[in-house]
C-alpha cells in the first residue's frame, strides 16, 4: 500500500552535504516518517556493471572465483570500491554461469551516507537506479516481465535508457539530457527564474500571463525531438549489439522530465513504437481518504525510481 511520497526542489549542484541533508530531514518530518533506514542510487560514472561468463561449481568457490577476478574487469583499484554480483538465472552456455559485477566507488558511497546522516537518517542500501526503475516495472506488469521493453526515465540532468527482458535489466545507459533543458528554455525565454519556469513547464501559463507560447513551445518541442533522436540511435545500437532480443514493442517514460504535455506523443512519432508513462504504483493499493486521486496521477511518473528503491523493504 503506498502509505505517503513527497518532492522537494533540488539541486545537488547548489547544495553541499549538510545543506542536501536539511532537505531530507525537512521532507521527512513534514511526511512524518519514522523509519530512519533508507535506501538510495548510484548512476553513471559512480557505479560500474559488467555481466561476466565463469566456469559454474560450488557456490563458495565460485564467489571467490569471481572476487579473484573481478580486478580484470573492474577498471578502478578494488580498494577504492564497493564489490557486489549476483550469478543470473540463465547462462545460456553449457557448464557456465553468467555474473552481474557490480563495483561502486566508495568516495560516492561514503558521501550518500554523510548526506544521510546531517538528515538523521542511515543509508541501509546503495543501488543503481537502472536497477530500481527495472523493480518498478517489474512488480507493476508482471505481465509484461517476460518479454522486453524500453524503459526511458528522463531526470532533471540525465536520463536512463534501460531494456528490460527476462525479469531484468539486459542493458542500460545513461543519457545527457534531461527536463531541466525545457525549463532552462523557459527561463531564459521569458528572463525568469527557474522555480518559476518550473511551474510554467509543468502547469502550464496563468490566464494572466502573456507568454509568446508557440515560439517557447517550439523551442521545447525541438529538444524532445533532439532526445528522441537520441533514443532512437541508442535503439539501433542495442538492435546490432543484441540480436538475440527481441524488438521491444512499447517504451515506458518516467521521471520529472517526463511529466511535459505531449512528450509521449513525440517519441511515439519519431520512434514508431508505443510510448506510454509508466504507473508506479499501478500495483499498490491507495486510499481515497489519503489521497488527491487528480495529483497522484499528475505526478507518480516522477516516482519511478524511488518506488523500485522502496520495494527493496517489502519484497
Amino acid at each position: 500500500m503506498l502509505e505517503s511520497f513527497g518532492r522537494v526542489p533540488w539541486s545537488s549542484m547548489n547544495l553541499d552535504g549538510p545543506g542536501q541533508g536539511q532537505k531530507i530531514k525537512v521532507l521527512w518530518e513534514h511526511l512524518g516518517l519514522r523509519d530512519k533506514n533508507v535506501s538510495s542510487c548510484m548512476t553513471g560514472s559512480s557505479v560500474i556493471v559488467k555481466r561476466i561468463f565463469f566456469n559454474a561449481g560450488p557456490p563458495k568457490k565460485l564467489e571467490q572465483k569471481i572476487r579473484d577476478q573481478a580486478s580484470k574487469h573492474i577498471p578502478h583499484d578494488l580498494d577504492d570500491v564497493y564489490l557486489d554480483y549476483q550469478i543470473l538465472e540463465q547462462s545460456g552456455k553449457p557448464g557456465t554461469v553468467e555474473v552481474m559485477l557490480v563495483a561502486g566507488k566508495k568516495k560516492v558511497v561514503q558521501e550518500l551516507i554523510k548526506v544521510m546522516e546531517h538528515s538523521g537518517l542511515s543509508l541501509k542500501i546503495a543501488d543503481v537506479d537502472a536497477f530500481a526503475l527495472s523493480n518498478c516495472f517489474e512488480f507493476n506488469y508482471p505481465e509484461l516481465a517476460q518479454e522486453p521493453s524500453y524503459l526511458l526515465d528522463i531526470g532533471g540532468n540525465k536520463s536512463i535508457f534501460t531494456i528490460f527482458w527476462n525479469r531484468q535489466p539486459g542493458f542500460f545507459r545513461e543519457m545527457s539530457f534531461g527536463g531541466r533543458q525545457l525549463t532552462d528554455i523557459i527561463a531564459r525565454s521569458l528572463d525568469i527564474g527557474e522555480m518559476e519556469a518550473e511551474k510554467i513547464k509543468i502547469l502550464g501559463p496563468s490566464s494572466q500571463e502573456k507568454l509568446d507560447i508557440p515560439e517557447i513551445t517550439k523551442q521545447m518541442y525541438t529538444s524532445i525531438k533532439s532526445w528522441a533522436a537520441e533514443v532512437k540511435r541508442l535503439m539501433e545500437f542495442c538492435r546490432n549489439s543484441l540480436p538475440e532480443v527481441e524488438q521491444p514493442r512499447n517504451i515506458f517514460l518516467s521521471g520529472g522530465g517526463s511529466l511535459f504535455n505531449g512528450i509521449d506523443a513525440v517519441f511515439q512519432e519519431h520512434l514508431g513504437i508505443e510510448t506510454r508513462h509508466l504507473d508506479p504504483w499501478k500495483s499498490l493499493q491507495t486510499s481515497i481518504n489519503d489521497f488527491d486521486y487528480k495529483y497522484l496521477d499528475s505526478v507518480k511518473p516522477q516516482f519511478a525510481v524511488a518506488t523500485g528503491l522502496a520495494l527493496r523493504g517489502i519484497v
